[in-house]
């Protein structure tokens, strides 16, 4: 079925095609045919050349048949000699085969018109190139006559180059041209158009004083803005035939003028090349960026949809790293808080002390890779947000190097910090993020360093109304080669990457490092040579503050007996250890398993604090902080400590908007416990820090 159909395709288009040659070519012998026999505008080569491209072979076969038998009834019709009518036909059907044959070498099998490009090398390297070839035996044959061989020629090859440039684009665009929604255009508006063309082209060489031919132009450039390249192909086509009519055959080519016939016919064929030149390429770059922005749409919306795919998919990892953080720091809060728990005790064996210790180290090790992966993860989401507070850079300093000390101590390292500058200045930090970076360098300088010491050294230069901050990490240890720097910052990348290096980690440390500093809109690097130690540092510019934030209150470590804690969690494991915990810190505790009996002991039973974990069923602990907030008397202002495993900032930023006064990450770390039930306990924080707000 389908097979039959393309036949009558085929079978109509040879028809209506080789009927279009010996129109047209019955219309340039009758109407622009000189003395000399040569056509001042020869259209029908551009249309056999077309058939021969567009049609399959057998097709194309006969409809060079048909056309050789319509261009020689067409010649002894209208009086052409004998002996010269065979030799057109001839050169007619050799100059449409080769222009065909230099087309498909050009534009390949099947040529399309689909921009300027292509126009110009189907001008440029198929009709002028076949025009020329056959002008030259043209004129030969014509100069038998008694016509100028040179004049002949030259006349044979401007008509037949000037007609086929208008016919071969035309028939090819009409034929295999995409229609182009954006020049679909109403009934209406095309025949205004096509009339307004065939209007200016019959008044355009009557006789007159004002130039009227040049207004073509303009209005062929109009069509092609508002019909694309077919309007343009067709409104150049309608031009040509009515220009050549009214040229040859009215009025003016009756009366005396100035210009000669042959002088009027190449006046016509000046308007007309430059005419159909104009306005098909303006139609053609017009439809070329049409293509375009159609391409750039469906790319956009392409893009869209992968972006939305992409922030789901960040979402969902984003989601699973937390959950997954949980689940994981929640057996392990057991795991190192008893640890912690038995290390304390007088009663054990040394070997037993000994074995927990490791037990204790190889937790801290784990739980730091869980936390580097999920920092890691975050920098390349681009998802950190950073808390700026106000914060003293050399308490910060000072703070992390206390961290490191006791490692550092346990491998006989001197460790001592060097501040340069105001050492009281305060400025707008993240201190989370800024003392994880520290003690990310400083942890590396202890590992990597056997003997001597580290130094911490802080710079401190006032900039206007910013501060310039300058960490340096200097240590005594191996070094680093200088062809191995450039493993340095790079995720998962070591310096030692061999199966026999001396130094374990993940090698996220560094690129972590890197990933926070240029989120502050810092440098950071590294000098250092093999056994000279070395030196990391980072560059950060903060805005000064005037005073240290009030919503964390630093204060001594205290003795906690008495105090009253309302321990929140519902975990089984986490509730059993932090009453261990709490004890052995001389607290006395009371356990609710969620959110909603927390609230119900705190509104009937006083307490000191709270601690409270943040993912509960029921009611979950920012939920229950907002209500605990609204209750009236002393129990709205008793403090209230996040204890979760999602230490993620962007949750500790939203306890503390929640009403919650600080945050302790599980697993539970003894002294960071002890350190902020005294700080807090037995305070009153009504009216301090931000009002609450509901959980989302």
């Amino acid at each position: 079925m389908l097979h039959a159909s393309g036949a009558r395709r085929h079978a109509s288009l040879t028809a209506v095609l080789s009927l279009a040659f010996a129109a047209s070519a019955l219309f340039s012998v009758v109407l622009t045919r000189d003395e000399n026999s040569v056509a001042a505008l020869w259209l029908a080569n551009g249309i056999l050349a077309a058939a021969l491209l567009v049609l399959p072979s057998r097709w194309a076969a006969a409809a060079l048949a048909a056309c050789a038998v319509l261009s020689l009834t067409i010649n002894f019709a209208t009086g052409a000699p004998l002996r010269l009518a065979p030799a057109f036909t001839a050169l007619n059907l050799a100059e449409a085969g080769l222009a065909a044959w230099l087309v498909r070498r050009t534009l390949g099998h099947r040529p399309r018109m689909g921009d300027l490009r292509q126009l110009l090398q189907l001008l440029g390297l198929a009709v002028i190139p076949a025009c020329a070839l056959t002008a030259l035996p043209a004129g030969a044959i014509i100069s038998t006559a008694g016509g100028g061989f040179w004049a002949t020629s030259w006349s044979w090859a401007l008509a037949h180059v000037l007609g086929m440039a208008v016919t071969l684009p035309a028939v090819l665009l009409l034929v295999h041209g995409r229609s182009c929604p954006d020049f679909r255009r109403s009934r209406a508006e095309r025949a205004a158009i096509y009339g307004s063309v065939v209007g200016l082209s019959i008044i355009a060489y009557l006789p007159a004083t004002f130039p009227t031919p040049i207004l073509l132009t303009p209005l062929l450039v109009i069509a092609a803005f508002r019909l694309g390249p077919r309007g343009a192909a067709l409104t150049a086509l309608t031009m040509s035939v009515v220009c050549t009519l009214v040229v040859t055959k009215g009025p003016v080519a009756k009366i005396a003028t100035l210009w000669t016939p042959v002088e009027r016919i190449h006046n016509l064929q000046l308007v007309i090349a430059l005419g159909f030149m104009t306005s098909l390429s303006v139609a053609l770059i017009l439809a070329e960026q049409a293509r375009i922005r159609r391409l750039l749409a469906m790319r956009t919306r392409a893009a869209k949809r992968a972006q939305a795919r992409a922030q789901a998919a960040g979402a969902a990892k984003a989601e699973f790293l937390a959950t997954m953080s949980h689940e994981i720091r929640t057996p392990m809060n057991s795991i190192l808080g008893f640890t912690q728990t038995l290390i304390r005790r007088d009663d054990l064996p040394e070997e037993a002390r000994r074995q927990l210790h490791l037990i204790d180290r190889a937790g801290a090790s784990l739980l730091a890779l869980v936390n580097d992966i999920l920092d890691f993860s975050k920098l390349e989401a681009g998802e950190v947000e950073l808390a700026l507070r106000p914060h003293r850079p050399a308490q910060i300093a000072e703070e992390s190097l206390a961290i490191i000390a006791p490692a550092a101590a346990d491998k006989g390292l001197d460790v001592r910090l060097e501040v340069a500058g105001p050492a009281d200045a305060v400025a707008e930090v993240d201190e989370f993020r800024l003392r994880q970076i520290l003690l990310n360098l400083l942890s590396n300088a202890v590992k990597f360093t056997e003997a001597g010491r580290v130094d911490l050294v802080l710079s401190i230069r006032e900039q206007g109304e910013a501060l310039l901050l300058r960490f340096e990490v200097r240590d005594t240890g191996v070094g680093i080669p200088r062809e191995r720097m450039h493993r340095l910052f790079r995720r998962f990348s070591q310096v030692d990457s061999s199966v026999s290096r001396a130094y374990g980690g993940t090698g996220l440390g560094l690129a972590i490092c890197k990933g926070l500093v240029e989120a502050m809109g810092g440098l950071i690097g590294v000098k250092s040579a093999p056994g000279a130690g070395s030196v990391f540092w980072f560059e950060i510019t903060a805005d000064a503050a005037a005073a240290e934030a009030d919503s964390a209150p630093r204060g001594e470590a205290a003795d906690l007996s008495g105090l009253r804690v309302l321990l929140v969690d519902d975990h089984p494991m986490n509730r059993d250890l932090g009453r261990t915990v709490l004890g052995l810190l001389g607290c006395e505790v009371a356990v609710a398993a969620d959110g909603a009996e927390a609230l119900e002991l705190a509104g009937r039973l006083p307490f000191d604090a709270i601690l409270m974990d943040v993912h509960m069923p029921v009611m979950n602990g920012l939920e229950a902080t907002v209500a605990i907030r609204a209750l009236d008397g002393p129990a709205g202002g008793v403090p209230i400590i996040a204890m979760s495993a999602d230490v993620l900032p962007e949750m500790v930023e939203r306890c503390r908007r929640a009403g919650m006064n600080d945050a302790v990450g599980k697993p539970i770390q003894i002294e960071a416990l002890h350190g902020a039930l005294a700080r807090w306990g037995g305070r009153d924080v009504r009216g301090r820090g931000q009002p609450a707000e509901a959980a989302a």
